[in-house]
Protein backbone atom coordinates (compact mmCIF):
# COMPACT_ATOMS: atom_id res chain seq x y z
CA UNK A 1 0.00 0.00 0.00
CA UNK A 2 1.29 3.49 -1.07
CA UNK A 3 2.27 5.72 2.01
CA UNK A 4 -0.60 8.28 1.14
CA UNK A 5 -3.27 5.73 1.21
CA UNK A 6 -1.88 4.47 4.58
CA UNK A 7 -2.16 8.08 5.40
CA UNK A 8 -5.33 8.67 4.47
CA UNK A 9 -6.74 5.63 6.24
CA UNK A 10 -4.99 6.84 9.18
CA UNK A 11 -6.52 10.15 9.40
CA UNK A 12 -9.63 8.31 8.84
CA UNK A 13 -9.72 6.39 11.80
CA UNK A 14 -8.01 9.23 13.84
CA UNK A 15 -11.34 11.25 12.78
CA UNK A 16 -13.32 8.79 13.85
CA UNK A 17 -12.12 8.11 17.03
CA UNK A 18 -11.47 11.41 17.74
CA UNK A 19 -15.70 12.20 17.35
CA UNK A 20 -15.94 9.53 19.58
CA UNK A 21 -18.84 7.33 17.62
CA UNK A 22 -19.62 3.77 18.55
CA UNK A 23 -16.98 1.73 17.54
CA UNK A 24 -15.47 -1.71 18.72
CA UNK A 25 -11.99 -2.86 18.84
CA UNK A 26 -11.46 -6.05 17.20
CA UNK A 27 -8.41 -9.05 17.49
CA UNK A 28 -9.06 -11.62 15.63
CA UNK A 29 -6.62 -14.81 15.56
CA UNK A 30 -5.47 -16.63 12.32
CA UNK A 31 -8.74 -18.19 10.86
CA UNK A 32 -10.85 -16.43 13.08
CA UNK A 33 -13.98 -14.77 10.71
CA UNK A 34 -15.91 -11.84 10.19
CA UNK A 35 -19.32 -10.70 7.94
CA UNK A 36 -17.86 -7.97 6.26
CA UNK A 37 -21.47 -7.71 4.58
CA UNK A 38 -25.11 -8.39 5.72
CA UNK A 39 -28.72 -8.14 3.95
CA UNK A 40 -30.34 -8.90 7.29
CA UNK A 41 -28.55 -6.81 10.01
CA UNK A 42 -26.98 -3.44 10.46
CA UNK A 43 -24.14 -3.38 8.22
CA UNK A 44 -20.28 -2.15 9.46
CA UNK A 45 -17.49 -0.72 8.28
CA UNK A 46 -13.91 -1.96 9.28
CA UNK A 47 -10.50 -0.31 9.40
CA UNK A 48 -7.25 -2.80 9.97
CA UNK A 49 -4.77 -1.60 11.83
CA UNK A 50 -2.95 -4.53 11.57
CA UNK A 51 -2.17 -7.84 10.23
CA UNK A 52 -3.51 -9.26 6.97
CA UNK A 53 -7.58 -10.10 5.85
CA UNK A 54 -8.86 -12.54 3.03
CA UNK A 55 -11.80 -11.65 1.26
CA UNK A 56 -13.84 -14.08 0.33
CA UNK A 57 -17.71 -14.78 -1.20
CA UNK A 58 -20.20 -17.08 -0.38
CA UNK A 59 -19.20 -19.84 -2.61
CA UNK A 60 -15.38 -19.19 -0.63
CA UNK A 61 -13.97 -17.48 -4.08
CA UNK A 62 -11.27 -15.23 -2.90
CA UNK A 63 -11.85 -11.92 -4.19
CA UNK A 64 -9.31 -9.39 -2.32
CA UNK A 65 -6.57 -9.39 0.42
CA UNK A 66 -6.29 -6.23 3.20
CA UNK A 67 -4.31 -5.19 5.25
CA UNK A 68 -2.41 -2.35 8.16
CA UNK A 69 -4.36 0.96 7.29
CA UNK A 70 -7.28 -0.68 4.92
CA UNK A 71 -10.68 0.06 4.78
CA UNK A 72 -12.87 -3.10 4.72
CA UNK A 73 -16.03 -1.39 3.21
CA UNK A 74 -17.00 -3.77 0.96
CA UNK A 75 -21.36 -3.17 1.73
CA UNK A 76 -21.61 -2.03 -2.25
CA UNK A 77 -19.96 -4.88 -4.18
CA UNK A 78 -21.60 -8.37 -2.95
CA UNK A 79 -24.78 -9.23 -1.02
CA UNK A 80 -22.34 -11.45 1.27
CA UNK A 81 -18.55 -11.31 1.61
CA UNK A 82 -16.72 -12.84 4.63
CA UNK A 83 -13.11 -11.64 5.96
CA UNK A 84 -10.72 -14.30 7.69
CA UNK A 85 -7.97 -13.69 9.42
CA UNK A 86 -4.33 -14.76 7.19
CA UNK A 87 -1.98 -14.09 9.87
CA UNK A 88 -1.25 -14.96 14.00
CA UNK A 89 -3.26 -11.92 14.46
CA UNK A 90 -5.62 -9.14 13.04
CA UNK A 91 -6.14 -5.91 15.41
CA UNK A 92 -9.07 -4.14 13.63
CA UNK A 93 -11.72 -1.10 14.44
CA UNK A 94 -15.08 -1.94 13.26
CA UNK A 95 -18.07 1.25 12.73
CA UNK A 96 -22.02 1.17 12.26
CA UNK A 97 -22.05 1.80 8.49
CA UNK A 98 -25.13 4.72 9.41
CA UNK A 99 -22.61 5.96 12.14
CA UNK A 100 -20.75 7.11 9.29
CA UNK A 101 -22.38 8.05 6.70
CA UNK A 102 -24.09 10.34 9.31
CA UNK A 103 -20.52 11.64 9.42
CA UNK A 104 -19.68 11.87 5.60
CA UNK A 105 -22.87 13.99 5.58
CA UNK A 106 -21.87 16.14 8.86
CA UNK A 107 -17.97 16.60 8.27
CA UNK A 108 -16.65 17.10 4.20
CA UNK A 109 -12.60 15.91 5.78
CA UNK A 110 -14.22 12.70 6.85
CA UNK A 111 -16.17 12.45 3.44
CA UNK A 112 -13.12 12.91 1.63
CA UNK A 113 -11.27 10.41 3.70
CA UNK A 114 -13.61 7.53 3.35
CA UNK A 115 -13.71 8.54 -0.49
CA UNK A 116 -10.11 7.85 -1.12
CA UNK A 117 -9.93 4.69 0.82
CA UNK A 118 -13.47 3.45 -1.74
CA UNK A 119 -11.65 4.28 -4.32
CA UNK A 120 -8.22 2.57 -3.29
CA UNK A 121 -10.62 -0.86 -2.91
CA UNK A 122 -11.70 0.21 -6.30
CA UNK A 123 -8.76 -0.06 -7.89
CA UNK A 124 -7.55 -3.27 -6.40
CA UNK A 125 -10.81 -5.08 -7.47
CA UNK A 126 -10.14 -3.23 -11.18
CA UNK A 127 -6.85 -4.49 -11.37
CA UNK A 128 -7.57 -7.86 -10.40
CA UNK A 129 -10.21 -7.80 -13.40
CA UNK A 130 -7.87 -6.78 -16.09
CA UNK A 131 -4.99 -9.13 -14.82
CA UNK A 132 -7.23 -12.00 -15.08
CA UNK A 133 -7.76 -11.61 -18.91
CA UNK A 134 -3.87 -12.12 -19.53
CA UNK A 135 -3.47 -15.70 -20.19
CA UNK A 136 -3.08 -18.38 -17.16
CA UNK A 137 0.87 -18.37 -16.48
CA UNK A 138 1.48 -14.70 -16.71
CA UNK A 139 -1.92 -14.18 -14.64
CA UNK A 140 -0.27 -16.49 -11.53
CA UNK A 141 2.76 -14.01 -12.20
CA UNK A 142 1.24 -10.96 -11.68
CA UNK A 143 -1.04 -11.99 -8.93
CA UNK A 144 1.75 -13.62 -7.04
CA UNK A 145 4.09 -10.29 -7.93
CA UNK A 146 1.32 -8.16 -6.55
CA UNK A 147 1.14 -9.41 -3.62
CA UNK A 148 4.54 -10.18 -3.31
CA UNK A 149 5.28 -6.15 -3.62
CA UNK A 150 2.06 -5.05 -1.47
CA UNK A 151 3.00 -7.97 1.64
CA UNK A 152 6.85 -8.33 1.41
CA UNK A 153 8.77 -4.82 -0.51
CA UNK A 154 11.93 -6.49 1.13
CA UNK A 155 14.17 -7.93 -1.70
CA UNK A 156 16.94 -10.11 -1.54
CA UNK A 157 20.60 -10.02 -2.87
CA UNK A 158 18.91 -11.91 -6.00
CA UNK A 159 16.56 -9.39 -6.58
CA UNK A 160 13.73 -11.87 -5.44
CA UNK A 161 10.41 -11.47 -3.64
CA UNK A 162 9.32 -13.36 -0.91
CA UNK A 163 5.62 -14.17 -0.84
CA UNK A 164 4.39 -14.21 2.73
CA UNK A 165 4.07 -17.76 4.19
CA UNK A 166 0.00 -17.09 4.84
CA UNK A 167 -0.24 -17.19 1.36
CA UNK A 168 -0.70 -20.76 0.73
CA UNK A 169 -0.62 -22.39 -2.26
CA UNK A 170 -4.17 -23.27 -2.37
CA UNK A 171 -5.07 -19.43 -1.77
CA UNK A 172 -3.41 -18.39 -4.91
CA UNK A 173 -5.02 -20.79 -7.28
CA UNK A 174 -8.49 -19.78 -5.29
CA UNK A 175 -7.40 -16.53 -5.89
CA UNK A 176 -6.47 -17.19 -9.65
CA UNK A 177 -8.95 -19.35 -10.57
CA UNK A 178 -7.14 -22.18 -11.29
CA UNK A 179 -7.10 -25.65 -9.76
CA UNK A 180 -4.07 -25.98 -7.89
CA UNK A 181 -2.86 -28.37 -9.78
CA UNK A 182 -2.93 -26.21 -12.62
CA UNK A 183 -1.28 -23.47 -10.23
CA UNK A 184 2.01 -26.07 -10.00
CA UNK A 185 2.56 -26.33 -13.76
CA UNK A 186 2.33 -23.01 -14.18
CA UNK A 187 5.19 -22.14 -11.36
CA UNK A 188 7.24 -24.89 -12.94
CA UNK A 189 7.37 -22.89 -16.33
CA UNK A 190 7.85 -20.06 -14.49
CA UNK A 191 10.76 -21.72 -12.82
CA UNK A 192 12.24 -22.43 -15.81
CA UNK A 193 11.93 -18.56 -17.26
CA UNK A 194 13.78 -17.72 -13.91
CA UNK A 195 10.98 -15.46 -12.90
CA UNK A 196 10.31 -17.59 -10.28
CA UNK A 197 11.52 -20.00 -7.45
CA UNK A 198 9.58 -22.46 -5.29
CA UNK A 199 9.48 -24.94 -3.48
CA UNK A 200 7.03 -26.59 -0.72
CA UNK A 201 7.04 -23.73 1.18
CA UNK A 202 8.43 -20.85 -0.26
CA UNK A 203 7.58 -18.49 -3.10
CA UNK A 204 9.64 -15.90 -4.54
CA UNK A 205 9.61 -14.03 -7.09
CA UNK A 206 11.65 -11.80 -9.37
CA UNK A 207 11.17 -7.89 -8.35
CA UNK A 208 11.25 -6.95 -12.19
CA UNK A 209 8.95 -9.66 -13.03
CA UNK A 210 7.13 -8.76 -15.77
CA UNK A 211 4.17 -10.10 -18.38
CA UNK A 212 6.00 -12.00 -21.11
Amino acid sequence: MSTNTQNQTGNLLASLLEINIPSEKMILLKNDKIELTSINKEPYIFIIVSGVVGISSNTNAMIDFAGEGDLLDYNAYSSYLSGQALTDKVTIWRFGQMDIFTQIAQNPVIQMQHYHMLQSIQRRLEQKQIHATLDTKNKIAVFIHTLAVRYNTKVDNQGMLELPHYFSRRMIANYAGVSLGTLTTHLQQLAVEDRVVFNKHVILISENNGVL
